[in-house]
C-alpha cells in the first residue's frame, strides 16, 4: 500500500492536466453492481475469467468462430456491448461459451475441435439461387464458408504432409529489436 502510485484521470485526455484521483476497481460500465473488490491487476485478471463475468468466454468463442467461418456470430468483434450488432445465434454462442469456460476449462483446442467437428462446419459450400436470395452473406450458416484456409495455411499443411516442412529457424531476425 505504501508503494502504490496515485492514479488520476486526465482532463479531456491531456496527460498534463490532472483530474480527480481514481481507485482500482471494475469499471462501472462493465459491472453495474461493483460488488467485486479489486485491489490489483491479479484481482482484475481473476475477475475477468470468473463465473461472474461471462463476457470473456463469449468474446473468445466469437473470435475463434470468426477465424473459422470468416464472420463472427456477432459481426463487430471489437464491440459485444450495446453499440455492437446482435448475435446471429445467441443460444449457440452462450452454449459454446459455457462449454469453453466450465466443461473444457478454457481449452482452445477443445473449442476448435467442437466447432470443426460440427455438421455446420462440415457441410458443403455449394450455393443455390434460393439460398443466395434469402441469405447472401451466409449469416444463418446454411452453407460452409467458401474459403476455409489462408494461402499460408495451405502451404504449411502441404509442406507438413509431404515431409518437407522444416521447423528450424535460420539466421538473424529480419527486424531486430
Amino acid at each position: 500500500p505504501d508503494s502504490m502510485r496515485e492514479t488520476r484521470l486526465f482532463e479531456r485526455g491531456n496527460w498534463l492536466a490532472h483530474g480527480e484521483v481514481v481507485q482500482p476497481g471494475v469499471p462501472q460500465a462493465i459491472d453495474n453492481n461493483a460488488k467485486t473488490e479489486i485491489k490489483n491487476r491479479l484481482d482484475f485478471a481473476q475477475w475477468l475469467v470468473s463465473d461472474n463475468n461471462p463476457l470473456t468466454a463469449r468474446v473468445m468463442v466469437n473470435r475463434f468462430w470468426e477465424r473459422i467461418f470468416g464472420i463472427g456470430m456477432i459481426e463487430s468483434l471489437e464491440d459485444l456491448g450495446t453499440q455492437g450488432y446482435e448475435a446471429s445465434h445467441p443460444e449457440l454462442l452462450d452454449w459454446l461459451a459455457i462449454q469453453f469456460r466450465q466443461e473444457n476449462d478454457w481449452s482452445i483446442r477443445q473449442l476448435v475441435r467442437t466447432i470443426v467437428l460440427s455438421s455446420t462446419y462440415r457441410q458443403s459450400s455449394a450455393i443455390s439461387d434460393e439460398l443466395l436470395q434469402s441469405d447472401p452473406y451466409n449469416r444463418l450458416l446454411a452453407r460452409a464458408p467458401r474459403i476455409r484456409l489462408s494461402a499460408e495455411q495451405i502451404r504449411d499443411q502441404a509442406l507438413v504432409v509431404s515431409g518437407l516442412f522444416n521447423s528450424k529457424v535460420y539466421g538473424p531476425s529480419v527486424m531486430p529489436h
